[in-house]
């Protein structure tokens, strides 16, 4: 059998089976489209469409038959493939048309609209437009867009142009989400059709609030130096408002702008915006700067917005966070809606009415519900993502809207046990996309109904002779799973990969502790595991992850022990994993490692620093180091705010702990980094060259935060076997 190696692993078919990506119902159900790597070069994906009556699959548009290599990105679309971690090149995203008779794409800043009926391709607007937040509307008459910092729409049938905003330019912009919607509040719309397609409500944001900061990026033949208003926490955000635009369907004059007086606090954030069903309401989610709440407050359109304030008909308050969801939805009934709180210690879902007279817990228990996924008003079901079996599983459930308290109705759980899952519904809820694996299953999609039931295989991955992977499935690691104890009796989470040599009496081995550690995100479940880690245990390294206090999914206490401190709790539960690892007879505790990435890399310094000696090298890559340089919405809704927390900050940062400092340290980041800015690091450089702490660096010149591409990660990873194995390899 042959051994695994890293050319192969960062190399073409992809070993974890290159699962379907973007898969989307079309509105009638009848085909569920996906993008799929192209055969000649798997960066760059095309559209396929799998029909559900004949159970085939086709390749509808295949990108390298468009000319738009030799146009370089622009800086924007840059910054919202950075934020959404767009990885591939080629047809990255897509709509359908209303009718399911076409779909839309965007590629080179020109958008296309493929037909079904003829496999026809029109070419809607030239590449010089730039046209980014593409949508149809919903009765499918119009496209809207972005483009120069500006709302149009133009009519289908005639490619009648109607420029709905004209004032952006400069620091204003109509219909673009700002740096901290996208990145943290996870909002990348910043327009939205009426379900009539009578109205577009969008947000304009004026960034002229924030300074302006000089953010250099260096390439690998070039510098260069953007001025770039960054939200630093404790400085001024920008300035965001919200606005309704009436199409004309004429399309004559400009729309006159309807703006909402939501009565909010100087600088909160615009959250979430939805449309109610009647299409004459619109419902903002607002949270002050310190996030303890969030208010959803009613506007009611066409009135003298002079004589009328948004209605606020909840408020959801904490003493640390409120965390945001996209559990909002309108029902026929537009005085209901479906709604999620954590009021209880979880996250869980209600239907509550608009005027107060009506609510209903419609799920409990200590457990999460992750999602809403879909609504069957016919047979009032609501259908969600939830982990009540274990943490480590996310499964479909229904539940009934029309619950009855004294009968203390459960949810049915619709999906096997065994494999963790991530749900899409159609617009109906009558089918869902299931995408699930397990560590002995790669990525497989289903087609299943609303009882859970297999209707077809859309992506058939098993790991048989044929498979990319099979060659390497004898070296893959055991893998154990585990429960550990935090110090005030709540449960950790890992999973622990054991090289196989293990096996073998009186062997000792390093062990490398992988670790994020950061607030919303869960990295210990049920699912496929990255060849990597198997290919680090068949070099002889144990692996060891653990879910630290402070991770996502498991509640509000779980949670929100970090708040006013980063670097504390999850060190010392990290560190408790480290205790169990030397408490095993196979780990050689003197040779012990750790790396992470952007808050991993964070942790990375703090373990090494805060317990000195425990750690015999560290890999930190794209580290935040002070907590001053990161924005405003992720640092502020943990820390609080600097002036407000400043012993909080002082602990958070790395560099109260700098003497700690125990173990080889190499220091990765990209130096276009426009996230966790390289300046992170380069302060970090100093503080360790001032100390004469002995390092190593590696800089990629260009890359930004993910550090993404081939290249870039196969020497990245060449890089670091090289240093865990000069310091861990042998014991000395």
């Amino acid at each position: 059998m042959p051994s695994l190696t890293l050319d192969r692993i960062f190399n073409d078919p992809d070993l974890s089976g290159s699962p379907p990506e973007s898969l989307k119902f079309s509105p009638d159900s009848r085909y569920v489209s996906f993008l799929k790597p192209a055969e000649d070069d798997f960066e760059r994906l095309d559209i396929w469409a799998f029909e559900t009556q004949t159970g085939q699959s086709s390749l509808l548009v295949e990108s390298s038959q468009l000319a738009f290599e030799d146009r370089a990105l622009s800086d924007e679309e840059k910054a919202v493939r950075e934020r959404k971690r767009i990885r591939h090149t080629g047809i990255v995203e897509y709509f359908w048309s209303p009718d399911s008779q076409s779909i839309l794409f965007p590629i080179s800043g020109a958008l296309y609209l493929y037909s079904l009926s003829d496999s026809s391709l029109k070419q809607m607007t030239t590449p010089e437009v730039f046209a980014t937040d593409v949508h149809f509307s919903p009765d499918g008459r119009f496209l809207s867009y972005v483009a120069k910092q500006n709302l149009f729409c133009v009519t289908i049938a005639n490619k009648q142009l109607i420029q709905l905003t004209t004032d952006g330019g400069g620091t204003i912009s109509n219909g673009i989400a700002e740096f901290i919607a996208q990145e943290e509040m996870h909002r990348f719309e910043a327009y939205w059709w009426a379900p009539d397609s009578s109205k577009i409500a969008f947000t304009q944001v004026d960034e002229s609030p924030i300074e302006v900061s000089q953010r250099y990026e260096i390439d690998a033949d070039s510098f260069g130096v953007f001025d770039q208003r960054y939200p630093f926490a404790g400085q001024p955000n920008a300035s965001v408002k919200v606005g309704i635009i009436s199409i004309d369907e004429a399309g004559t004059e400009q729309p006159a702008v309807e703006w909402l007086n939501l009565a909010n606090e100087p600088e909160s954030y615009i959250c979430r915006v939805n449309w109610l069903s009647d299409s004459a309401r619109l419902a903002v989610q607002v949270q002050p700067r310190n996030q303890q709440q969030l208010a959803l407050k009613i506007w009611q359109c066409g009135v003298d917005a002079n004589n009328q304030e948004a209605k606020t008909v909840l408020t959801e308050t904490s003493d640390t966070w409120v965390n945001l969801h996209n559990c909002f939805h309108s029902l026929k009934d537009a005085n209901l809606f479906l709604w999620a709180s954590e009021r209880s210690g979880y996250n869980h879902l209600y239907i509550k009415s608009i005027d107060d007279s009506y609510a209903c817990q419609l799920t409990s228990g200590n457990w999460v519900v992750q999602s809403f996924l879909g609504y069957d008003e016919v047979r009032s079901l609501v259908y969600f993502s939830g982990l009540k079996e274990t943490p480590l599983e996310t499964h479909l459930y229904s539940v009934s809207s029309n619950i009855n308290p004294a009968n203390d109705i459960q949810p049915a759980r619709l999906s096997a046990t065994g494999y963790n899952h991530q749900f899409q519904a159609d617009p109906n809820s009558r089918f869902f996309i299931d995408r699930y694996s397990n560590p002995e299953q790669p990525p497989e999609v289903n087609l299943i109904d609303a009882k859970g039931s297999s209707i077809a295989e859309l992506f058939v991955n098993k790991l048989n002779s044929t498979h990319p992977y099979a060659p390497y499935i004898s070296h893959n690691a055991s893998i154990e799973h585990g429960e550990l104890k935090a110090t005030d009796g709540q449960q950790l989470h890992y999973r622990l990969f054991k090289p196989k040599a293990t096996e073998q009496p009186n062997s000792k081995f390093p062990v490398i502790v992988v670790v994020y550690g950061g607030p919303g995100v869960q990295r210990v479940q049920n699912e496929w595991i990255p060849p990597w880690y198997h290919y680090m245990t068949q070099r002889g390294y144990g692996i060891l992850q653990l879910d630290n206090r402070g991770t996502a999914n498991r509640g509000v206490a779980f949670e929100s022990l970090i708040y006013r401190q980063l670097g504390d709790v999850e060190v010392q539960d990290q560190l408790t994993g480290v205790a169990y690892l030397k408490s095993l007879p196979w780990v050689d505790s003197s040779r012990l490692g750790v790396f992470g990435h952007s808050y991993g890399g964070y942790m990375t310094l703090m373990l090494m620093m805060k317990s000195p000696g425990t750690f015999r090298a560290g890999i930190s890559v794209a580290p935040v180091t002070d907590w001053q340089l990161y924005d405003t919405h992720y640092t502020e809704r943990f820390l609080g705010s600097p002036a407000d927390n400043p012993e909080g900050y002082a602990a958070s940062n790395v560099f109260p702990y700098i003497s700690g400092l125990s173990g080889q340290l190499l220091v990765i980041h990209g130096m276009a980094d426009d996230n966790v800015l390289f300046t992170n690091s380069t302060k970090l450089y100093k503080a360790l060259q001032d100390e004469n702490l002995p390092f190593e660096i590696m800089n990629y010149p260009g890359a930004k935060h993910g550090l993404t591409g081939r290249k870039v990660n196969l020497h990245r990873y060449s890089l670091m076997d090289r240093f865990f194995d000069q310091h861990l390899g042998t014991k000395t």
